[in-house]
């Protein structure tokens, strides 16, 4: 019976082998893919913020407004001189990684996919909030205007 269970657990592994290499070859176009639109979208996002953070600025009434916007200047550089960089890095070594087969088993390839794609997400979603929160200090800007009339 023991035989029988560990030929039933080895054909599952063998199974599952078999789908994530698969999935990593999938992978790869995707990834590449990835690699791409980030490098576009990130370049795009980067100059429309800091244009609306120039913008803002210079509708900023207050002190504590200009001192916000400076706060998301310093956050916009953070990204792009620490974080961006390091998940480039992260992402560039993953494809590398994939395409060269340089992992021992899958499930190593597998588990370092989850650990190298998580930095350049975390850029993408931290531009993204950035984006949010400015967006809604420039739509103050026409009650300010508004107000100062």
């Amino acid at each position: 019976m023991t035989s029988t269970s560990e030929s039933i657990l080895e054909a599952i592994k063998a199974r599952r082998e078999t789908r994530d290499r698969i999935m990593l070859q999938n992978l790869m176009p995707i990834l590449n893919q990835l690699r791409t639109t980030v490098d576009t979208w990130i370049d795009g996002e980067f100059k429309d913020l800091e244009d609306e953070i120039t913008h803002v600025d210079n509708f900023a009434p207050r002190d504590s407004a200009s001192e916000r916007v400076s706060r998301f200047r310093m956050e916009l550089i953070k990204i792009r001189n620490d974080e961006l960089p390091k998940a480039l890095k992260e992402l560039d070594k993953l494809i590398e990684y994939i395409e060269q087969g340089k992992f021992d088993s899958v499930e190593e390839a597998t588990g370092l996919l989850r650990t190298k794609i998580i930095p350049i997400l975390v850029v993408v979603f931290g531009l993204s909030k950035a984006r949010e929160r400015l967006d809604g200090m420039a739509d103050m800007i026409p009650v300010i205007e508004e107000i100062d009339e």
